[in-house]
């Protein structure tokens, strides 16, 4: 999909050929919109790249040994469209090479840890090294080659298996060779054979010799990158996708796992759910940074212009502007939706594609979304929410709306967060339910309880 080319979908149909909420954006899509300005977040960019010791404005660039950065945010929100526009600035600069894991696409991420995280990271190295012209000798690639070869084969019980990991180890010298054995040991991890977990043990017995070794590769890439490019470049890993785990595999990883995740000596920028921020139990091991959500008012609810903007550009890019009633009407169901979205980019679009199912009106012989198609859109996303919000949550919600002051976390609220019942803004300083939930009735009988106690007179102190 080329800029030059790119029209909106100007009918129902098409849209939802092509509406798909859970693919980022690429970077150079025509689909991307800026949103710098709709999130406050004008310095998130240049907060990160100093994170890694390189100012963009000055171009100065020192960089550590190692730095593990995880990049919060709510699910949905946007991170790794950004960070792929983030990853096209840091390539560009000629300071760091780039290489992209996505877990979603190598791994199970329903069954994740680290050492499965760690193979497709090596496995995305060899990948991107030829990329850029890259080499490297035999005296860098056989230390990874023999670990795998006395640690993995020996403990494998399947003689086939072993068979197929020893014929990729002999498939020949340089990178070719090597990444065909580390890509059978990923995908092991990612179909869910029997010998996942034989081998995660033997990979977390012995995993500080296979850090130093991984290091050692890493170490030994920078060297030719750098040679090549006639200044210092680093390897940066962004793994993308550790934001989308379960519950328990998002603890593990992050916090039992983070040790292991230390020893790997390298520069590793990781999305993680932003629930996962107000935990407390990271301890400040690892680095982060938040990636603010669209806002469409700010704390004292004046209208946040920019984020209005952004989000009509986006819904625009995504259905055009003919598929909506003429004049003035389209316009106010355009702006329902923005509003109902809460400033979530996924929830936008889950609404945008909620209408397209149920839109019944055509006009001149072609259905367009008018008000009907729009309220019933916001009843069918209220209703996902509905099914799971219990009346404590609904009492929380009502609270946290009513009283603007930031009273606290506690594990009700991180739950509510990470489903996006709740929605943060700016730096977290302040909260707000989502918006199709205040349409439920639920809701509406904890603002009503809200206000009774309120309003109810206050008994005489005792004599």
């Amino acid at each position: 999909m080329t800029t030059n080319n790119y029209t909106p979908p100007a009918s129902v149909m098409r849209v939802l050929q092509y509406i798909e909420y859970e693919q980022a954006l690429p970077a150079g899509d025509p689909r991307y919109v800026p949103t710098q300005a709709a999130r406050s977040s004008e310095m998130t960019f240049d907060r990160l790249a100093r994170k890694f010791v390189w100012d963009p404005d000055e171009n100065e660039f020192f960089p550590p040994t190692q730095k593990h950065v995880l990049f919060f945010g709510h699910i949905g929100s946007g991170k790794t469209t950004e960070l792929r526009q983030y990853a096209e600035r840091f390539n560009q600069s000629g300071h760091f090479l780039v290489v992209e894991v996505d877990v979603v696409e190598k791994l199970d991420r329903n069954n994740l840890q680290y050492a499965d995280v760690l193979m497709a990271m090596a496995e995305s190295l060899l990948q991107a090294l030829p990329l850029v012209g890259a080499d490297l000798g035999e005296a860098a690639l056989t230390p990874l080659r023999q670990w795998f070869q006395t640690k993995l084969i020996e403990s494998t019980k399947s003689q086939e298996l072993a068979a197929e990991i020893k014929a990729s180890a002999e498939l020949g010298g340089g990178i070719p060779g090597l990444l065909k054995l580390v890509a059978s040991v990923t995908n092991v991890f990612k179909t869910g054979s029997s010998h996942k977990t034989t081998w995660r043990e033997e990979i977390r017995t012995h995993f500080t010799s296979l850090a130093s070794t991984f290091n050692a590769l890493i170490r030994d890439a920078e060297a030719e990158l750098t040679q090549l490019q006639g200044r210092e470049r680093r390897v940066l890993f962004v793994i993308d996708g550790t934001d989308k785990m379960r519950d328990e595999d998002t603890s593990r990883f992050f916090v039992q796992d983070s040790v292991l995740l230390l020893e790997v000596e390298t520069l590793a920028l990781y999305t993680a759910p932003l629930d996962l921020k107000y935990d407390g139990r990271l301890g400040g091991r690892l680095d982060d940074l938040i990636l603010p959500m669209m806002k469409l008012y700010d704390r004292q609810g004046q209208r946040w212009t920019a984020g209005w903007e952004a989000l009509r550009a986006m819904l625009l890019h995504r259905a055009a502007r003919s598929l909506f009633e003429p004049d003035g009407e389209g316009d106010v169901q355009i702006e329902r939706l923005i509003a109902h979205s809460g400033g979530h980019p996924r929830e936008l679009l889950r609404l945008l594609k909620q209408c397209c199912e149920v839109a019944e009106k055509k006009i001149d012989g072609k259905k367009v979304l008018d008000a009907v198609a729009v309220s019933r859109a916001i009843e069918l996303l209220a209703a996902e929410y509905r099914r799971f919000l219990k009346p404590e949550d609904y009492e929380l919600l009502a609270r946290i709306d009513t009283h603007a002051a930031h009273q606290g976390n506690n594990e009700q609220a991180q739950k509510l967060l990470h489903r996006l019942a709740l929605m943060e803004y700016n730096d977290g300083s302040w909260r707000c339910s989502h918006p199709v939930i205040r349409t439920l009735e639920g809701y509406q009988l904890a603002k009503q309880a809200m206000a009774a106690t309120a309003a109810a007179p206050t008994p005489d102190a005792a004599p």
